[in-house]
């Protein structure tokens, strides 16, 4: 690719966007409520023509399609997204949700339209523990992949200078990011063991699953580590979620998903933000006082909004919680209402950012996407 990729928005506009959402997480008043899509993978590749299989398949068309991606993403949708680099929304090596399990012995497929997806389970035995234990997390698989895809990414830099109107040039491949963050103990667990097994060993060998949840919180901790050195972080900032423990009840949750989560916490003790998918009404307190987040992105639209606010209101920024499927498949007329919903029962406790639950769908209308920006217009005002 030859000459500078010109994003056509304003660096005024991006650094408006960017107070707006700082001031928003701060519980400072910004001039409206911000918001901010999650439009991934999934539905990027199609907009710019890219192949999946491609796109996994080799580090430059990732890099490249990553930038072509954001640059279609934030010239045409109406949204407070305000960067192109770093995990989700430029240089990134991208595995998806199959990269940890990816990286314990589980088989990775590759569909030719999709994103990438985990195989069977194996983790049943004392001697497969054994086997589990004794894998270098950091240095197989997918883990492995993404350390040679970020070298890939760093040496082709120089060929993808981008630029905002009004800026000045830069490399989102000069120092990708790898996915310095963990879908969870409980979550891997459940790859590892099987996800309705996993909530069998609860009730039947709550001791194997715990044997297991305490080797994959380690081998995590590893891995986040190796990140931080290899990517000089200097703050101890964490991502993280733990959705299938949204299942249990809140003594379980404390049981077998908080003491592990717990640990991960205590050693990336900086900026804290949680992804929960589900109804997590009664998990709230925990979040906010045993794991002490500081947002909970993405939270889905089965949470209730007044409990919400009673738990985090003025506490912990939230993120969510329009409905995706509605999002997908109803009229902007509809979707500016269920904003204006989320924005009345929540907006006035400062710290909320509007989003759908998490994952915009494929093939949803863009119309419909900028619908929630229109209500966010019109009745998010702060002044």
């Amino acid at each position: 690719m030859s000459g500078i990729i010109e994003i056509a928005v304003p660096k005024e506009e991006i650094e408006a966007r960017r107070d707006r959402y700082e001031k928003t997480i701060n519980f400072e008043t910004p001039d409206r409520v911000p918001v901010i899509p999650s439009i991934a993978t999934r539905y990027l590749l199609p907009q710019i023509g890219v192949d999946f299989k491609d796109y996994f398949g080799d580090p430059e068309v990732m890099l490249r399609s990553q930038i072509l991606a954001q640059k279609w993403h934030l010239e045409n949708v109406r949204t407070d997204a305000h960067s192109v680099t770093g995990a989700w929304v430029g240089g990134w090596t991208d595995f998806q949700n199959a990269y940890e399990a990816g990286s314990l012995g589980c088989e990775t497929h590759f569909p030719d339209y999709d994103i990438p997806w985990i195989g069977p389970s194996w983790v049943k035995t004392d001697e497969d523990l054994q086997k589990l234990e004794a894998i270098d997390f950091v240095h197989s698989g997918l883990n492995q992949r993404q350390i040679d895809y970020r070298k890939a990414m760093m040496d082709v830099a120089e060929k993808y200078p981008v630029r905002f109107q009004g800026g000045d040039v830069f490399y989102p491949g000069e120092n990708p990011a790898l996915t310095n963050a963990t879908g969870g103990p409980f979550n891997l667990a459940g790859d590892l063991i099987g996800q309705t097994d996993v909530f069998l060993m609860v009730y039947e060998r709550p001791g194997f699953l715990k044997e297991v949840l305490r080797i994959v919180t380690d081998k995590i901790i590893d891995w986040l580590e190796f990140c931080h050195a290899e990517m000089q972080l200097t703050e101890r900032n964490l991502s993280w979620s733990d959705d299938p423990a949204v299942y249990l009840s809140a003594d379980m949750f404390r049981e077998f998903s908080l003491p592990y989560n717990q640990k991960i916490r205590s050693r990336f003790d900086g900026y804290g933000l949680l992804h929960m998918c589900g109804k997590s009404d009664h998990l709230l307190e925990i979040f906010r006082d045993d794991l002490k987040i500081d947002i909970l992105y993405g939270f889905g639209f089965p949470v209730d909004l007044d409990r919400i606010g009673e738990a985090l209101g003025g506490r912990v920024a939230v993120v969510g919680n329009v409905n995706p499927m509605l999002l997908h498949s109803g009229t902007p007329e509809q979707i500016r209402q269920a904003t204006r919903h989320v924005i009345d029962k929540l907006a006035h406790y400062k710290g909320l950012v509007v989003q759908e639950g998490n994952n915009v769908p494929p093939g949803t209308p863009l119309e419909n996407i900028n619908a929630m920006m229109e209500a966010a217009e019109l009745y998010g005002s702060y002044e």
